[in-house]
């Protein structure tokens, strides 16, 4: 068993005996599906790929925080973030924008990238660099924001109508 897995079997034990009924709830929720995607892939996960199914989660909390706004219930809102709050707990330290940014003109000097159209060539460096220190969608920003300094800027305005 993996630390992170071994923590969050400790979690989910505490959280039962101290009757926190939203921690309990996510953990296991989590857990379950840490579960499916152990069973799917036929080995246990390491940490990197427990991390990968916490990211996973968290997005779906924030689509589901969209529509339980849209729809006006306050409450199921309150209650998403409660959750997403908890797993957070789990991610590893994130990079700050301009450490990520920092990185993304790395790997673009790195890739010899000189305009947005070398995004593909970027990504997948920058994504292996990074691992779980940050989101997707910000290391792609990152990498957008590198990449249209490289290309003078005007290439940003590009990427940016294209993405729409």
């Amino acid at each position: 068993m993996s630390n992170l897995a071994e923590r969050l079997l400790n979690d989910l034990q505490e959280a039962v005996r101290a009757g926190d009924v939203n921690r309990r709830e996510t953990l296991r929720f989590l857990r379950a599906d840490i579960k499916n995607v152990e069973i799917e892939r036929g080995r246990p996960l390491t940490d990197d790929e427990i991390v990968e199914v916490i990211r996973r989660q968290i997005r779906l909390r924030r689509d589901a925080i969209e529509q339980f706004a849209h729809g006006g219930r306050q409450d199921l809102v309150e209650r998403e973030q409660a959750q997403i709050s908890v797993l957070e707990e789990y991610l590893p330290p994130q990079l700050s924008a301009d450490e990520l940014l920092q990185f993304a003109r790395e790997v673009a000097r790195e890739v010899g990238a000189s305009s947005p159209r070398d995004m593909g060539r970027v990504m997948p460096v920058l994504r292996e660099r990074v691992g779980s220190r940050a989101e997707g969608r910000a290391i792609a920003e990152a990498a957008r924001q590198a990449l249209a300094e490289l290309g003078g800027g005007a290439g940003s305005l590009m990427n940016d109508s294209s993405a729409r």
